[in-house]
């Protein structure tokens, strides 16, 4: 059994800058000000890391913000059900076919390594015309700060509802930046990296994964990559 968990933005679907407007808004509304979010780097960061950051860097200590991230998380997701389905988020090419066949095969188990938090990582999914229910389970920018961290509470989430223990030969992470790879290499699994958000295939094959792609749009081509 393959154990395949992809990234959301700039992986299943277009990066787009309204996943920063939901926490700006989100911020603003619990403590009045989200820091210098709007020159922030967000790719391969967590949103757990990300609030973090900018909160520490305006003096809130890290004891006050913890306090303050159930609501923190309630607003994003509030202001995402409003947002995400008026930005018009779209899948990435090919994203639609593959998820589709992947999820009719008996030998593999879809789920997701994304930053996001739970919440608002399906909001976008659906709001991208993409099932959420199709990946089984997840780990979530909202279960750790630091993005190596999710990959146990994947492994762990899929043996507790499959019954079996991953082996790490069989996990691959699917993803847009270097932080995927070096997550993957961090768990001894492997990495499929695609050039479909901001970083280009030169700057990713640097990290070595251990297959590289400019897309995901040959389905047949990547089904084969991951079940070879």
């Amino acid at each position: 059994m393959r154990l395949l968990l992809f990234d959301i933005d700039g992986t299943l679907i277009q990066s787009n800058p309204v996943g920063r407007q939901v926490m700006q808004l989100a911020l603003e509304h619990v403590i009045g000000s989200a820091g210098l979010i709007e020159s922030y780097p967000f790719a391969g960061k967590t949103d757990r890391r990300i609030i973090f950051d900018l909160l520490t860097d305006i003096g809130i200590s890290e004891e006050k913000i913890l306090g303050f991230l159930p609501e923190v998380y309630a607003q994003m997701a509030k202001f995402g059900e409003k947002l995400f389905y008026q930005d018009g988020l779209s899948p990435c090419t090919g994203v639609i076919e593959l998820i589709s066949r992947l999820s009719h095969r008996n030998d593999t188990l879809l789920g997701l390594q994304t930053g996001n938090i739970l919440p608002t990582a399906h909001l976008k999914l659906d709001a991208a015309g993409l099932d959420a229910t199709s990946f089984l389970i997840g780990a979530y920018g909202s279960d750790s700060a630091k993005r190596e961290e999710l990959i146990p509470f994947a492994l762990e989430r899929a043996t507790a509802m499959s019954g079996l223990i991953p082996h790490l030969v069989d996990v691959i992470v699917i993803g847009d930046t270097p932080s995927d790879i070096e997550c993957a290499k961090a768990n001894g699994v492997r990495s499929l990296a695609v050039a479909t958000g901001s970083f280009s295939s030169e700057t990713l094959a640097k990290y070595d994964p251990d297959f590289l792609l400019d897309d995901l749009s040959d389905t047949n081509a990547v089904i084969g990559f991951m079940l070879e």
